[in-house]
């Protein structure tokens, strides 16, 4: 591999770890209020999806 004189190779990769740090918790809480959301409309979805 070839030294990278500009650094840009290692901003790149810390710009990555960093959206990848930051994505990780952002599904995980949006995936929280969706379940919350579903359980408070009553989980109609389904009832509905077992009636074929």
């Amino acid at each position: 591999m070839v030294y990278d004189w500009d650094g840009r190779r290692t901003r790149r990769l810390q710009m990555l770890r960093l959206l990848g740090a930051l994505a990780i918790p952002a599904l995980l809480f949006g995936s929280a209020i969706a379940a919350v959301e579903w359980i408070d409309r009553g989980a109609s979805d389904v009832r509905a999806n077992r009636v074929r």
